[in-house]
């Protein structure tokens, strides 16, 4: 155990890549490979509606965003096009979701939030956006140097009386909840919302459809915890950026 902090130095070093467009650093020490074969399992245990007939249209529309978005996907991170694959999914709760190696759900409950084909695009774009920034397999990452972490805490507290070790080990695992894996969560949210609206508008549909679909979106559910304590970044902050990326958006429209 006492190579654990050099072996942990070398994976934050080796982890260090930087995401398209924003050029923010990421720590990712696992193989994309391994991610998107873990998604896939995944993805085939799902209850899918193969002769839904709005099923064409999410391709469509899909296919659209990933083109768009492969102009700024310098690590070949995106699948070619013929190995995405789509599905409606029989499920009520209104979610879509895309997975490591083009895999795309679309819940048929999130249909009733997103009637027209902006609506849709502005989910694809910011679900595909989470693909190409590699989102999936950073969190993976994170989640192992946070276990890492914790049992470096435990192996330097062993000496320590039982009640004593516990309240570090806990210490430790709250404050990368709070500090590091909620914070970098929320900031995957506000990227993905970031470059999934240029895709969109890269791809043709109007980006000043976004904030009412999230405006709407919002109305979901009841009291929502305090920002600190979510995944996503709060409704009024989220609807507030994307208005302030618009004219970047709108720049990216094809012309004519």
């Amino acid at each position: 155990m006492r190579f654990l902090p050099l072996l942990l130095l070398a994976a934050a070093f080796s982890g260090c890549q930087t995401a398209p467009i924003t050029g923010r650093s990421q720590f990712i020490v696992v193989d994309e490979s391994e991610v998107a074969s873990l998604s896939a399992g995944e993805f085939s245990k799902m209850k899918k509606l193969p002769k839904d007939p709005r099923l064409a249209k999410i391709r469509e529309i899909g296919l659209k965003v990933v083109a768009a978005a492969r102009r700024d996907d310098r690590a070949g991170v995106l699948p070619p096009a013929a190995k995405w694959e789509f599905a409606v999914i029989d499920d009520k709760s209104p979610n879509a979701f895309a997975m490591p190696g083009g895999k795309i759900g679309f819940n048929v409950g999130m249909f009733p939030y997103a009637p027209t084909d902006d609506d849709i695009a502005v989910i694809l774009g910011h679900e595909v956006a989470h693909v190409i920034c590699r989102h999936g397999a950073e969190r993976v990452s994170q989640q192992l140097g946070v276990a890492a972490a914790v049992a470096l805490t435990d192996e330097a507290t062993k000496n320590k009386d039982a009640k004593t070790r516990q309240a570090w080990v806990t210490a430790i695992g709250l404050g990368s909840q709070l500090g590091v894996l909620l914070p970098y969560s929320r900031g995957h949210e506000s990227e993905a919302d970031h470059l999934g609206l240029l895709f969109m508008a890269r791809a043709g549909y109007d980006p000043e459809k976004a904030p009412g679909f999230w405006q709407r979106f919002s109305t979901i559910g009841g009291t929502r915890p305090p920002e600190f304590l979510s995944t996503h970044p709060a409704d009024a902050i989220r609807v507030k950026q994307l208005k302030s990326w618009m004219s970047e958006a709108k720049a990216q429209r094809p012309q004519g």
